[in-house]
């Protein structure tokens, strides 16, 4: 019988890679279980996130509106504080004049009597 040539050419030791391990049964089922726990708690982590982010979102969303209310009852207020001081004013001046005019009827009367 004749035998087939063999192949004298064997790779150089750099550019084998290992042999490819093999892993037993319990070994595969620990890092399946491993990986599991990674994804689950990388889920929780993800889910924790989430909520910690719409928790936020509706206290900014509150904050917002209890800053625009109480923006409006200043806008308020301070459309009747104006509104009181041009009754204010309006008072004051007709005082005034009030006041004018009895003084001038007092030094007119005290000039006809000749006080």
């Amino acid at each position: 019988m004749m035998q087939s040539p063999t192949c004298t050419y064997a790779p150089s030791s750099a550019s084998q890679s290992p042999p490819p391990t093999t892993l037993s049964t319990s070994d595969a089922h620990i890092l399946s279980i491993q990986e599991a726990a990674r994804l689950a708690a990388e889920e929780d982590k993800r889910r924790r996130n989430t909520a910690a982010s719409a928790r936020f979102r509706i206290k900014k969303k509150q904050r917002d509106q209890a800053i625009e209310k109480a923006a409006k009852e200043m806008e308020t207020k301070v459309s009747d504080l104006e509104k009181k001081i041009s009754q204010l004013e309006l008072e004051n001046r007709w005082l005034r004049n009030l006041l004018v005019e009895k003084n001038s009827a007092a030094a007119e009367a005290s000039v006809r009597t000749g006080f």
